[in-house]
């Protein structure tokens, strides 16, 4: 009887010992499937598309090796992914420092859109700011001046004739090289707080006299299309004034913190170590020096280094939620930071029926589809907007296409006179490959 129920018992142990072995063959067989599979969801975006990785490969390091900019970051998003997100090149011709996710570039005339034009949306929508209305009573420095009639649709649309640039650096030396007073200085204190770079500093109030500056422009003929950056300069002043923050402040609180973006704003100095700021240009006529981690733009900086036309530096992980945001109606990961109809008015033409293809603050292509060197590309669809920026930079947002594009370089290394991004058509290609692929 004894052996009869050992053997039973046996039995019974070998059946349950093969289940468990079953079952840890069958979960082993699983982990792999499921391993298998997170790691194939995991890989880099450009596996999965070859053909626009090699595309864009070979379009920016032919742009390194005929030395259009020395390094780049680039991101093309369509259809609710991210298509390629990859750096190029170093952060100069000397190959020492690569150019990694996280470094910063100087975004130049793009802080007009991912600045000054989300901020002129917000104000739109929360406080009042009439685009019809004259913009003198938004900007009391305006009222006794040639353009206190003007609108801030006709200025934001380039079509009010206002100047295009003041080229305040050469304002602020005298004939022998000395600095003029109240301008600038070698040494920081509480007249001269502002840094424009490692060892020169602006006076406190220096950018009241660019403002006058402004105001005391002629004006060309009214409803031509001629662009002007003038408006930019007196953003920050309207924001001040509208909302009771400042600029930086205002953008940080409505747009940049609530979206994590981290990377993203003025003064790069203040927060980050230089080494990981791409530089820009060996200034040889306004600070004599390499500009490293203070803003290029040479009337930016001259601001303080905050201004509406220039200023904010970034990599393209922190642009891009921006991006998506305007591609997806004002719409974040749930949140609601802009409406639809505010993003279509400034992204549309403001004056359909003319020849002026400005929308209010954005760029908007050139009229002609057939032109097979249309701006900013042959193949963009009349809905597309963005801006570029004068150190090599570009966003695009093409809503029809569902995509958008981010380039950031560092053309004007060593050199502004550096011509090759626009030798190269570089710019172009990118919008195209992303809309082909």
């Amino acid at each position: 009887m004894i052996s009869f129920f050992l053997t039973i018992s046996l039995s019974l142990y070998c059946l349950i010992l093969i289940q468990i072995v079953d079952m840890r063959i069958s979960l082993i067989t699983a982990l792999t499937f499921f391993g298998c599979f997170i790691l194939r969801s995991q890989q880099l975006t450009p596996t999965e598309y070859p053909d626009l990785t090699r595309k864009v490969d070979l379009l920016i390091n032919d742009g390194i090796k005929n030395k259009a900019f020395p390094g780049a970051q680039v991101m093309i998003y369509k259809k609710d992914s991210i298509r390629l997100n990859k750096t190029y090149g170093y952060h100069t011709y000397d190959s020492i420092t690569p150019v990694s996710k996280e470094h910063l570039y100087d975004l130049a005339s793009v802080t007009k859109v991912l600045g000054s034009t989300l901020a002129l949306m917000k104000l739109y929508e929360s406080y009042g700011l009439d685009l019809d209305k004259e913009v003198a009573s938004f900007i009391p420095l305006l009222k006794r001046s040639n353009k206190k009639n003007h609108t801030l649709k006709e200025i934001l649309s380039h079509s009010a004739g206002w100047t295009p640039y003041i080229t305040h650096q050469n304002m602020v030396y005298k004939n022998n090289g000395v600095f003029k007073g109240n301008t600038l200085s070698k040494i920081q204190n509480s007249r001269f707080p502002n840094p424009v770079s490692d060892n020169l500093f602006v006076h406190k109030r220096y950018q009241n006299k660019i403002m006058h500056r402004i105001k005391k422009t002629p004006l060309g003929a009214k409803g031509e299309m001629v662009y002007s950056g003038l408006i930019y300069f007196l953003i920050p002043k309207l924001v001040q004034e509208m909302t009771g923050q400042a600029f930086d402040e205002f953008l940080n609180t409505q747009f940049y913190k609530p979206m994590g973006l981290k990377r993203l704003g003025f003064l790069p100095r203040k927060k980050f170590n230089k080494n990981v700021i791409v530089p820009t240009e060996k200034d040889t006529l306004f600070r004599k020096q390499l500009v490293h981690g203070w803003v290029h733009d040479e009337a930016a900086s001259l601001m303080g280094g905050i201004s509406g036309n220039a200023g904010l530096f970034a990599n393209v992980t922190s642009i891009a939620p921006l991006l998506q945001m305007l591609l997806n109606k004002g719409n974040y990961k749930g949140a609601q930071y802009l409406k639809p109809e505010t993003i279509e008015l400034f992204s549309q033409r403001t004056y359909p029926q003319g020849d002026n293809p400005r929308g209010l603050g954005f760029d908007k292509p050139s009229l002609d589809l057939s032109d097979p060197d249309r701006y900013p590309s042959p193949l963009v669809s009349p809905k597309t907007f963005g801006h570029t920026g004068y150190t090599g930079t570009m966003v695009w947002v093409d809503p029809v296409s569902e995509c958008f594009v981010i380039l950031l370089t560092n053309r004007v290394y060593p050199f502004r006179s550096q011509r090759g991004l626009y030798q190269l058509n570089i710019r172009p290609q990118l919008l195209d490959y992303a809309i082909q692929y």
